[in-house]
């Protein structure tokens, strides 16, 4: 009798300390973890910011093609490549973000609203104005279609940081989808759901 007493209480001992070390596993510390930068809406805003910046300096050239008289293969090919560029740049800093990290608040994602869909606005009156030009440039429709690529990249990196940020971008830009539409933009329109 002793001996199945103390054989039954052997193994319950040995169940429940099993038991006890399944449920509290020891873990190990991720190399790097300590080194995952905290992210927030300034870092999405900084390189929103870069990539105005750069599509400040840009478009005027454009513009200054166009109503001089000057727009053609040869003056904007470089300028429009210099525009997708900046594009792709700005997906990579994108992508580049932590998003498990990212921390949002709401008047950040509408100050961010607000400038992806300036910079939108932007590029398609820029773009739009070389369509009178389009004879001058037979590359145009090839140029027009990297940046809805590229642009649409950009919409896509930033809605994976900040979901729901394009809702509000489409929001502002119910007034430039006609431009975005006569610009052939069908990517960045899906994106927006305009």
């Amino acid at each position: 009798m002793f001996s199945r007493a103390f054989s039954f209480i052997a193994f319950l001992t040995l169940f429940l300390s099993f038991s006890f070390v399944a449920s509290n596993p020891v873990t190990i510390p991720q190399a790097g973890s300590n080194a995952i930068k905290r992210q927030s809406n300034a870092d999405i805003e900084s390189v929103l910011n870069d990539l105005q910046d750069q599509v400040g300096t840009i478009l005027p050239q454009i513009d200054a093609l166009v109503s001089g008289g000057n727009a053609t293969d040869d003056t904007v090919t470089p300028l429009i490549t210099q525009l997708t560029d900046a594009l792709n740049a700005t997906t990579a800093s994108l992508a580049d973000l932590n998003t498990s990290s990212t921390s949002t608040k709401r008047q950040s994602n509408d100050d961010i609203a607000n400038l992806v869909a300036g910079i939108v606005t932007d590029i398609a009156n820029s773009l739009n104005g070389l369509l009178g030009s389009a004879d001058s440039i037979p590359a145009l429709g090839t140029l027009l279609s990297g940046v809805d690529f590229s642009l649409n990249q950009v919409l896509v990196g930033l809605e994976t940081l900040l979901a729901g940020v394009l809702n509000l971008v489409a929001t502002l830009l119910v007034d430039v989808a006609a431009l975005l539409r006569s610009l052939a933009f069908g990517l960045t329109l899906a994106s927006l759901g305009l």
